[in-house]
C-alpha cells in the first residue's frame, strides 16, 4: 500500500495464500472427493451402459486396382512410401467422411444409428507422420463395436482407391475390444477435479485478502496513515504468555521494547509531552503487554512512571501485575471517594505506580468525576502512560483527551482489517488529539514467525533437556549418598 491507496504486493499476496494454506487444502480435498464421486458414478454408468473401446490400425499403401505399386511392380520404391504417407491425410479424411460412415450402416443394416454417430465415437490419427493410421472407436456393444470397426476398414480401403484411383488401406491389428470402467471418465477426472477445487481455493483467499485486506508491512502506518512508526515489535512466542517481567537478554524484543521507550522519551520530552494514552482498532492487538512492559522500563531508568487502566469493559492490566485485586486500591474507588490516592495508587517498584480499574456488573462510562480523580493523580508523576480501550470499539475513549497530551495507536500485524483501521485513525484525528505515533506489534512475516517460534521452541527443549540432566545428576547423587550411608551402617 502506498499513497493513502491500497495496492496489492506481491509478498502480500504470497503471504496470504500462505496463511490460507488449510482453505486451499481443504477445497483441493473436497475437489478429490467429488472426483472419486464423479469417477465411481461413471463405473457404475459404465456397468450399465456396457461402454467398450474397440481399437485397430491400418497402412496406406500407394497401390492400384491390381495391387501393384505405381511403377506397376510387386515392390515398393522409395517414390511409392512418400505417395503413401501424403495419401494418409487423404485416407483419415474418407475414414471419417459421410459417404463411409452410410456404407458401414448399409453393409452391417445398423438401424437406429445415425452416420454422424459412429464419427462422434470415431478416433483416427497418424503414427507420427508415417503412413500408418491407428483407429479407436467408443461403443456400447463389444459385438457390433468389433463389427463396425471391421467394417469400416473395408468400406475405407473400397472407398480410397474408388476416389483416389490409387491407396488401399490393409489392416494391421485386427480390431479388439476392451471395457472403460466408468465409461469415458478415467483417473485425469481426480487431477481436474483437484485443480478445479485447488483453484477455487486460492480465488477465495484471494477474495479474502482483497475485499478484508490486514496491514502486514510496518511502513504502512507511515505511508498510507501518514504516522510516525516509532516501533515494529518482532512475534515474540515468549511475551506473548509471560507476565510483565521485561524480556530476559535473549528474548528476540527486548531490543525492539527498550528502543521504543527511548523514542517514546524522546518524543515526549521534545514535545513536551506528559501523560498519553494507548490504543487500538479492536482487543487483541498488544496493547496492555507492550504497554506494561515499556513502563517498566522506562521506571528502571528512574523516571517516576504511573499507568493506569481505562479499559473499562476489559480490564487487563491489574492482572499483570497482581494476582489478585483490591477494590481499595482501584480507580473505582478512587473516583467514588471510597480511597484516597495515595490508598488507591498501587507502588510496583522504586518508580513505578498502577492504578488498576476492575470490571463492574455494569461498566461505567468515563465521566467528570473519573476524569478528575485522574488527573489530580498524574501531576506527581514525570510519565503517565495509559492502557486505554480500542477506539475502533468504543469512542467514549475519547473522552481522555481532556487530561492527557496524547495518544499512540497501536496496530497488530495482519489482524484488523485496513478500512477498520482507517476508521479508527479518522476518528482519533477528528477529536483533535495529538498522536504521538505509532507502534507495530508482532510483524507478519511467516519466515521470521516460523524462525523465531523455532527458535524459542529449541531453546525451550534445551532448557528442558538440561533441568532433566540435572535432576537425573541429582538422583544418581542421591543415590550414591544413600548407598554410602548403608555401607558405613
Amino acid at each position: 500500500m502506498s499513497n493513502k491507496k491500497t495496492q496489492l504486493k506481491k509478498s502480500d499476496i504470497v503471504y496470504h495464500l500462505l496463511k490460507g494454506w488449510r482453505i486451499i487444502l481443504l477445497f483441493t480435498v473436497l475437489g478429490l472427493i467429488i472426483g472419486i464421486v464423479v469417477i465411481g458414478a461413471g463405473y457404475i454408468r459404465g456397468e450399465m451402459s456396457k461402454e467398450y473401446r474397440i481399437k485397430s490400425s491400418v497402412v496406406v499403401a500407394a497401390l492400384n486396382e491390381k495391387d501393384q505399386f505405381s511403377s506397376n511392380t510387386n515392390f515398393p520404391y522409395k517414390t511409392d512410401v512418400e505417395i503413401a504417407r501424403e495419401l494418409a491425410d487423404d485416407a483419415r479424411y474418407i475414414i471419417k467422411s459421410q459417404k463411409n460412415m452410410e456404407m458401414v450402416i448399409e453393409n452391417l443394416e445398423l438401424r437406429g444409428v445415425a452416420p454422424s454417430t459412429i464419427a462422434n465415437n470415431l478416433s483416427v490419427s497418424r503414427y507420427e507422420s508415417t503412413e500408418i493410421i491407428e483407429l479407436t472407436l467408443t461403443w456400447r456393444s463389444e459385438r457390433e463395436g468389433l463389427q463396425i470397426m471391421e467394417e469400416i476398414n473395408k468400406s475405407s480401403d473400397t472407398l480410397l482407391l474408388n476416389t483416389m484411383k490409387i491407396g488401399r488401406i490393409s489392416v494391421i491389428d485386427e480390431p479388439a475390444a476392451s471395457f472403460i470402467v466408468g465409461g469415458n471418465i478415467g483417473i485425469t477426472t481426480w487431477i481436474y477435479s483437484a485443480l478445479v477445487g485447488l483453484v477455487i481455493g486460492v480465488l477465495f483467499c484471494l477474495i479474502r485478502f482483497i475485499f478484508g485486506a490486514t496491514m502486514i508491512n510496518s511502513s504502512d502506518m507511515e505511508d498510507v496513515f501518514e504516522m510516525d512508526l516509532l516501533a515494529a515489535l518482532p512475534f515474540d512466542p515468549e511475551l506473548a504468555h509471560s507476565s510483565v517481567t521485561f524480556p530476559e537478554k535473549d528474548s528476540v524484543i527486548r531490543d525492539d521494547l527498550k528502543s521504543l521507550a527511548h523514542m517514546l522519551i524522546n518524543r515526549m520530552d521534545s514535545k513536551n509531552l506528559r501523560k498519553i494514552y494507548i490504543t487500538s482498532t479492536s482487543r487483541k492487538e498488544g496493547r496492555t503487554v507492550v504497554v506494561a512492559n515499556v513502563a517498566l522500563y522506562l521506571s528502571q531508568l528512574g523516571k517516576r512512571t504511573l499507568l493506569i487502566d481505562c479499559d473499562l469493559e476489559n480490564p487487563q492490566l491489574g492482572a499483570l501485575f497482581a494476582d489478585k485485586l483490591e477494590y481499595e486500591q482501584t480507580l473505582n474507588a478512587l473516583y467514588r471517594g471510597d480511597s484516597d490516592k495515595i490508598d488507591a495508587v498501587m507502588h510496583v517498584n522504586g518508580c513505578l505506580d498502577l492504578l488498576p480499574v476492575i470490571l463492574e456488573k455494569i461498566p461505567e462510562n468515563f465521566n467528570d468525576a473519573m476524569l478528575g480523580a485522574m488527573a489530580d493523580v498524574m501531576k506527581d508523576y514525570d510519565y503517565v502512560l495509559i492502557d486505554a480501550a480500542p477506539v475502533g470499539i468504543d469512542a467514549e475513549v475519547l473522552r481522555l483527551n481532556d487530561i492527557v497530551d496524547a495518544a499512540l495507536f497501536m496496530v497488530r500485524g495482519d489482524f484488523a482489517t485496513v478500512d477498520s483501521i482507517k476508521h479508527s485513525v479518522h476518528r482519533l484525528r477528528k477529536s483533535n488529539v495529538k498522536i504521538i505515533g505509532g507502534v507495530f506489534n508482532a510483524s507478519s512475516s511467516w519466515k521470521d514467525a516460523f524462525k523465531k517460534t523455532k527458535k524459542y521452541m529449541d531453546n525451550l527443549d534445551k532448557a528442558v533437556s538440561k533441568r532433566q540432566k540435572k535432576e537425573e545428576r541429582a538422583k544418581k547423587k542421591e543415590a550414591i549418598k544413600q548407598n554410602n550411608t548403608e555401607d558405613n551402617t
